[in-house]
């Protein structure tokens, strides 16, 4: 008897609602992964820069050493060329040959420096099939002939691509060190702590930020800040994001560490007047259903005005909060709060007054004047997600591992530490401990890094909604059933105004926002997952390109959506 897949929505989370398929077989799973926001450690020691550490060269095939090369001199600015002509075209198998999948983002191929002995040194923006943020790779040409610096490549999902992706009678693969190309852990600039994000080099080129301004210029780059309206309805609100631009133009994540620490379940360390300690969540804004690196700050000061002490931490650190209903800084609050409340079964929603006086956000200054502000989760926008539920559809009877990077705290059958470990049937029949499964059940939390992507997408209007769904769902490789069981649940939920923004997140995106394991690795892998918005009015979008890989062996299909009431 097949067991139930059940459905619950919590209040207080925002959650991927995923499908994982194995090969073509018509049947589908839906599931959410809950993302674990980025920790807020406490503020780290101002550090000094010293050489940066250097991997050791056995880590690729031995490549030349810097003299075979010259002096790198590093351009004033990129220089666009011609894409080369270095990626698989066909993958050959005993039965076919299929595309190799991979293609020059539109971003191209840019030239950042030059070696005293004539060699190129070049940054590829390289896109997998399916919607996708392109992969960054540096390569070097020398003479017509080009060496990608393995060493340089830092994710481990792409290092095991790299033969799918360039063709090896064009491309040798190199260990080759350039140390600005490996920036820091810690910077302290400007009395602000920056931490790098570990998820390898940004899929953003410079040329790329919208209005960028130089904090500092460090050994490995410059420090730069991007800073926008957090609140649609407000301009007194700054969302700050931080960058290093390396030398070769790319750019790396910087997380701003906060003076105000927080345990690892985001509860700040602070003393209530009456002297208790806080035991409430207070957290930087997250980004879709993984973390981010922006901060939120106050820019129009008038905004203080009502604020009202509420505690102090050990270091003489006061915070604060503001309680006047009247105040920008809670009506924008408010509005985000009450999104996705409106329901028919929803709980009462707070009035203004009420939300005003809740424990609904803190304040604090910074050490270098910025006023930071955390929000409680429990007062944010409401989000549900749904139970995560795997299907293992293999060519042949097999047994198969499977790994969820995740803490989690429930599933069936039970999870153990080490993965679960099944035998599975095309049919998908899963044999486990003597009993028999139709699917794997979990729920936990994991981590991953939300990509970037609101400037990019679809905006549609209400009337062709579905059938421009169902015009996505064909070009990025789902079939007739699975098209049919994504319809029949997001329907339901998706947005009824008169415009709709359509964003695709896609294999690679998915395996920043969302790894996992599972053994033996698949042959195809689709990844695909939605991001939607409602609108009043179109906006101006960079059309995505939408595409998919075809099937062969073993193969998992997931697909997914940002689930926000």
């Amino acid at each position: 008897m097949k067991a139930k897949i059940k459905t619950f929505f919590s209040p207080l989370v925002v959650g991927i609602l995923i499908g994982v398929f194995f090969t073509a077989t018509a049947s589908f799973a839906a599931y959410t992964l809950i993302i674990k926001p980025k920790l807020n450690p406490p503020t780290p020691p101002v550090v000094s820069l010293p050489s940066p550490t250097l991997p050791a060269k056995a880590s690729a095939t031995a490549g030349p050493n810097d003299s075979v090369y010259g002096t790198l001199s590093w351009l004033s600015g990129p220089q666009k060329i011609t894409n080369p002509e270095i990626l698989v075209k066909l993958i050959s198998t005993p039965t076919a040959e299929y595309s190799g999948g991979y293609s020059f983002a539109d971003l191209g191929t840019y030239r950042v420096g030059k070696f005293s002995g004539g060699a190129n040194l070049l940054v590829a923006f390289i896109l997998p099939e399916g919607p996708s943020s392109p992969i960054p790779f540096r390569l070097i040409e020398d003479k017509g002939k080009y060496s990608l610096i393995e060493s340089l490549v830092s994710a481990d999902y792409v290092k095991k691509e790299l033969d799918n992706i360039f063709d090896k009678s064009k491309v040798s693969f190199i260990s080759f060190q350039i140390k600005e190309l490996y920036p820091e852990y810690y910077y302290s600039i400007n009395q602000m702590n920056f931490s790098k994000i570990d998820t390898g080099f940004s899929s953003t080129f410079y040329s790329q930020l919208s209005n960028p301004s130089l904090i500092s210029s460090v050994p490995a780059g410059d420090i730069l800040l991007v800073s926008s309206s957090y609140f649609s309805d407000s301009n007194d609100f700054t969302s700050q994001e931080y960058y290093l631009k390396l030398k070769d133009f790319t750019l790396v994540s910087l997380e701003r560490q906060l003076g105000l620490a927080t345990s690892d379940n985001h509860v700040p360390y602070f003393n209530n007047l009456d002297n208790s300690a806080n035991k409430t969540v207070f957290e930087q804004p997250r980004g879709g259903c993984g973390s981010g690196n922006r901060s939120v700050v106050i820019k129009n000061q008038s905004v203080l005005n009502d604020k009202v002490l509420i505690g102090k931490n050990n270091n003489g650190l006061d915070l604060y909060q503001i309680k006047t209903a009247s105040n920008n800084l809670i009506k924008s609050l408010y509005i985000n709060y009450k999104a996705g409340r409106e329901y028919p079964s929803a709980p009462p929603i707070l009035s203004i007054d009420q939300f005003a006086a809740a424990p609904n956000h803190i304040i604090f200054q910074e050490k270098n004047s910025d006023w930071i502000i955390l929000i409680n989760p429990e007062y944010a926008v409401q989000a549900e997600c749904g139970k995560p539920v795997i299907y293992l559809y293999p060519t042949k009877d097999t047994q198969i591992s499977v790994k969820v990077g995740a803490d989690i705290t429930q599933s069936e059958p039970l999870y153990p530490t080490t993965g679960w470990t099944v035998l599975a049937h095309p049919d998908g029949q899963l044999d486990y401990q003597g009993r028999v499964y139709p699917n794997l059940f979990w729920e936990g939390t994991g981590q991953g890094i939300y990509p970037d992507l609101k400037n990019f997408g679809f905006v549609v209007s209400q009337k062709n909604l579905l059938s421009t769904l169902k015009n996505h769902l064909k070009q990025l490789g789902l079939n007739t059933q699975e098209t049919s069981d994504f319809l029949e649940f997001w329907t339901p939920l998706l947005p009824i105004s008169p415009y709709v923004r359509l964003t695709w997140l896609g294999t690679v995106d998915m395996n920043r926002l969302a790894p996992f394991s599972v053994t033996p690795r698949p042959d195809t892998v689709i990844r695909i997952f939605l991001d939607f918005a409602s609108l009043d009015q179109p906006i101006s979008l960079i059309p995505q390109k939408l595409s998919s890989l075809p099937r062969r062996g073993f193969t998992l299909v997931e697909w997914g959506g940002l689930l926000v009431k």
